[in-house]
């Protein structure tokens, strides 16, 4: 029972490193496709972006719900 404990601290351990070795590679060479994060793109361009897809899933939800 302990060997069975150990292991799974251990492979959460090892879980938690490789996320942080993600995350820390991540800020040191940021994806080049994130263009909200990076200001490229408009505020109302933005807000319409959302608009749209909350509308888009609203319109979806009511005609699942009226089959």
């Amino acid at each position: 029972m302990t060997n069975k404990i150990n292991m799974v601290i251990n492979l959460s351990i090892l879980a938690l490193l490789i996320y942080l070795a993600v995350q820390v590679h991540e800020l040191q060479n940021p994806p080049k496709y994130q263009p909200a994060v990076m200001g490229m793109v408009d505020e109302q361009e933005f807000e319409y972006n959302i608009r749209t897809f909350l509308n888009n899933l609203l319109e979806e939800a009511i005609t699942e719900q009226e089959k």
